[in-house]
Formats: structure tokens, C-alpha cells, sequence
């Protein structure tokens, strides 16, 4: 009789919701993540949201029904750190050339892509990918950013920057971890930038103060920085 009430107890507990929002580009390991969080507690449903950080950021302020906030830069955390009552770095994510495969247009550096031959995709300036390259081209020279933006084709998601290459353009700026996603692999090749205009971001998650489960909000953070957490993080390029 106790065992029975005991189960019945933790269904009655676990049979919740836990709202993550997330940036578009951690979309895979994010969804492993709360597969595996899913089968840990039994009854528990994890709702995911994707999308560019800073609309997501709009949606959660204005809501405020968000759990997690996961965003693709820490900018979107330090806007208001009050908001949140805990975080922790989950992994890191670094801004990178991506050329079709074989790199048949020989790209090289940040360089290449002013050549008026080489088109380019950026991501729009609402998004994490956008605001990333804006700081890693305004470290080559205000000129150098005004002339790269103004030729770019600009692209609303890190997904549609991949799209755009395999299908029309030269080259884009994207986070790496992005090419791990499906098989992007086969159809594009990474080329590094110099560290000293593209240094890794850290990628912070944080449990809103306003989340409707924080108990699990909380177990779910633990969960993202351990080794379990940490090994779907490296799994996807993060």
C-alpha cells in the first residue's frame, strides 16, 4: 500500500511542464537534453521553444511563462541579470566561415569575402549570430564591417545562413556548431577565423525568476553541466 502510494505521489509530482526557450542554433542539443530529462522523471512534458534569441527574450519578458532561457549569446543574460536566479555556462560557441565543400571559391580569411566575387550571408542584427558578427567585423575596422554588411544577403536564422550556401552563396558567417547539425556536414567545410577577431562565447543557460517549475527548472541546469550534459553539448559542436 505504501509503495503503490509512493508511485502515485511521484506521478502526481512529475506530472508537470517545464517551458525551455532556446536559441535556434542549440535546437539539437537541447531537444537530446530534454529526451533524457523526460525518461529521469516520469510524467514531466518539456515544451521547447526555438528562435532568435532576442524575439524569445521579448516573448519571456512580456510573458513571463519561461522556465529556461537559453539564448545564443550572454548578452541576452546580462541585459537584465535580475531575471534570473540562477545560471551556468553550458558550453561555448565560436563564429566561423562556412564555404560550400571543397571550398570552391579558395576563401581563406575574413579577407576574401570583400572580394565583389564572393557573396556572403550574415544573420539579421536581431539575432545572436547577427550581433556576434557585427562584433567580430567591427574588430577588423568600422570600413571593413560597412563594406562587408552593405554587399551580405541577410538571412533571419543560423539555419537559413546554411540554406543560402548550399543552395546559392559563396560563404557565410555562422556559428560552428550549426554545420553538426543533420548532415550540413557533407555539403559544407568550415574555415576558422583568426582568434583575435572571433575568441569562443560562452553559452549561458538561466532559470527565470518567474518560472512556473522552478524546482525542475533547477534540476534541469544541474542536469545541462554535468558530464551527462556536457558530453550531448560536445556531441553537437558546442
Amino acid at each position: 500500500m505504501k509503495k503503490l502510494f509512493l508511485i502515485l505521489l511521484a506521478k502526481i509530482v512529475f506530472a508537470q511542464t517545464l517551458i525551455i526557450y532556446s536559441g535556434i542554433t542549440m535546437k539539437y542539443p537541447i531537444k537530446e537534453m530534454a529526451a533524457k530529462f523526460e525518461k529521469m522523471y516520469p510524467g514531466l512534458k518539456v515544451k521547447t521553444l526555438f528562435g532568435k534569441s532576442g524575439a524569445l527574450y521579448k516573448k519571456m519578458t512580456a510573458m513571463k511563462k519561461c522556465d529556461i532561457y537559453f539564448p545564443g549569446s550572454v548578452k541576452f543574460i546580462n541585459k537584465n541579470p535580475k531575471i534570473f536566479l540562477e545560471t551556468a555556462k553550458i558550453g561555448e560557441n565560436t563564429l566561423v566561415i562556412i564555404v560550400k565543400k571543397g571550398n570552391p571559391k579558395k576563401i581563406k580569411s575574413l579577407d576574401s569575402l570583400i572580394n565583389p566575387e564572393i557573396s556572403v550571408v550574415i544573420g539579421s542584427p536581431n539575432s545572436s549570430v547577427g550581433v556576434k558578427t557585427k562584433e567580430v567585423l567591427s574588430k577588423k575596422g568600422k570600413r571593413f564591417y560597412e563594406i562587408l554588411s552593405n554587399k551580405a544577403i541577410v538571412a533571419y536564422t543560423s539555419n537559413e545562413i546554411v540554406a543560402n550556401v548550399i543552395s546559392n552563396a559563396d560563404s557565410g558567417l555562422n556559428w560552428k556548431g550549426v554545420v553538426f547539425w543533420k548532415n550540413y556536414k557533407q555539403y559544407v567545410d568550415i574555415i576558422p577565423i583568426d582568434k583575435k577577431y572571433s575568441p569562443s562565447s560562452d553559452l549561458v543557460m538561466g532559470v527565470t525568476q518567474f518560472a512556473p517549475n522552478m524546482i525542475m527548472a533547477k534540476r534541469f541546469l544541474k542536469f545541462a553541466k554535468s558530464y551527462e550534459g556536457q558530453k550531448i553539448m560536445r556531441k553537437w559542436g558546442f
